[in-house]
């Protein structure tokens, strides 16, 4: 599917280091559209990952989604449901998670501060508990995603791993 033919308000979700983050900043590129981080609205900057309660992030979300265009990259099931009601596309990164597991090691032991989507101002990068939940939390959410994306009858282009969300780019010069 053609990235013109998701519309002009797309949500990206998949675990996290799958890719999320640079393929929305690409995307808003090429399409010259506002991005969202989800991540950026859900946590404190420069607090090492303090969670914001959930009416702070729903209340911020409620903004972004009411604009004409947007790409909002992230879950967050507690506001996903508002997000796709206003949704023209989404793109699912839905990999096994082993290969996100990886990709997420690596990415901490790197700990790149320019890394498109690491939260301003935070030094910490590794969390056990994220590791736990892109092995265990993640996949039991996947059905809970596929639930939501049945409510609504907005185009999904599911990628399937890192190969296939490469090719998906070339074709759509992102």
């Amino acid at each position: 599917m053609r990235v013109e033919n998701l519309g002009g308000r797309i949500c990206i979700i998949g675990p996290s280091s799958s890719g999320k983050s640079t393929l929305a900043n690409n995307l808003a590129n090429k399409l010259n559209i506002p991005v969202t981080h989800l991540d950026y609205l859900a946590y404190y900057h420069g607090s090492n990952w303090q969670r914001r309660s959930d009416s702070e992030l729903i209340a911020a979300q409620s903004n972004i989604i009411k604009q004409e265009k947007w790409i909002i990259e992230g879950n967050y099931s507690i506001c996903m449901p508002d997000r796709l009601q206003r949704a023209t596309g989404v793109i699912w990164l839905d990999y096994h998670p082993l290969n996100v597991a990886y990709r997420y090691i690596i990415r901490c032991i790197k700990n790149n501060n320019g890394r498109i989507g690491k939260l301003p101002g935070s030094q910490k990068e590794f969390s056990l508990s994220l590791l736990k939940h892109i092995l265990c939390t993640y996949p039991k959410n996947k059905i809970k995603y596929d639930k939501f994306l049945s409510y609504y009858h907005i185009p999904v282009v599911k990628i399937h791993n890192f190969k296939a969300l490469k090719q998906f780019s070339r074709n759509n010069g992102i």
